[in-house]
């Protein structure tokens, strides 16, 4: 039985594909499988599927298609046979010693069941890029949930090494989330186990506009957010991770009244005012919210683009 199991989600990317299947064969630990799930992709795509002749290498096919990211990696990981499960992204690249010094680093620290590394982000041409968009990514090790609640802590897929028996019993991806099923994922991680966190940047994760996080429309990751911490506040026991939930899902949801009257959808703003009122009725952020929503909505402002 390998130890690594490596899954790959991928829809139509043939280009991109085969640079993150190379840096699996170029890594420097080589005991592992690699399981590609092919979401219905074309016929480029499963040409090149079909031409890996090698045997750690199987490819399961989703004819149907249009199974998302987590329904592609819940395949994967039922047909994994290692200990441990790592995670790449069909357009990112590993560097050739991630997989060996995470191995390396968990054997060390045999209560954590995950582990994630740090990463630099490049462009099409493999140069490294500046972030462009929210707080600097920190890998960040030990008990990590009130963090990852707060977003002061992150563990990008595309760095995470994870047990196959804990993700097995947390059963998971959660296939009703789609832009976020990771984040939701890596929440109940956090609850079961601290993480081992590298801070080698050994994942390199590509910007182009075709990534998720960029064609994602940002309502429905605030709502894929609040829906997240409500589930994690259900499942909690400690009276402050619920308090925290709660806070976190009226930040989002006062958000998305925002995101919601300035792109001229009313109703739905009111809706998700209603839901936020709910968790933190007090709070003066969405009451800033409900005036600013309620004056576009009398004053009827021009929509803007919700992206």
């Amino acid at each position: 039985m390998p130890t690594v199991s490596v899954v790959i989600p991928t829809y139509n990317r043939t280009a991109l594909l085969r640079e993150a299947v190379d840096s699996v064969f170029a890594q420097t630990y080589g005991d592992w499988e690699l399981l590609i799930a092919d979401d219905g992709s074309g016929e480029e795509t499963r040409g090149y599927l079909a031409s890996l002749d090698d045997p750690r290498v199987a490819v399961i096919q989703n004819p149907n298609g249009g199974g998302g990211p987590g329904a592609m990696r819940n395949l994967g990981i039922g047909r994994a046979r290692g200990e441990w499960i790592a995670f790449l992204d069909s357009d990112d690249l590993w560097l050739p010693d991630k997989l060996a010094m995470q191995v390396s680093r968990l054997q060390l620290h045999p209560a954590c069941d995950w582990s994630c590394t740090a990463f630099d982000f490049i462009d099409a041409s493999r140069a490294r890029v500046p972030q462009r968009a929210g707080v600097a990514y920190d890998a960040r090790g030990g008990w990590i949930l009130e963090r990852l609640l707060t977003f002061d802590a992150a563990a990008s897929i595309q760095t995470l090494m994870v047990r196959r028996s804990l993700l097995m019993e947390l059963g998971g991806f959660d296939e009703q989330f789609s832009s976020r099923a990771d984040y939701e994922l890596e929440l109940r991680l956090a609850t079961r186990s601290a993480i081992c966190a590298l801070p080698e940047a050994l994942t390199l994760i590509r910007q182009h506009d075709a990534r998720m996080t960029v064609t994602g429309h940002l309502s429905a990751m605030l709502d894929e957010n609040a829906r997240a911490f409500h589930k994690t506040e259900r499942a909690a026991s400690s009276s402050t991770v619920r308090r925290l939930c709660r806070r976190q899902r009226a930040v989002q949801l006062a958000t998305m009244v925002g995101v919601a009257s300035r792109a001229g959808r009313h109703r739905e703003a009111f809706a998700s005012l209603r839901g936020a009122l709910t968790q933190r009725p007090l709070s003066g952020r969405v009451w800033r919210s409900a005036l600013a929503a309620l004056l576009r909505a009398v004053l009827r402002v021009r929509p803007t683009e919700d992206n």
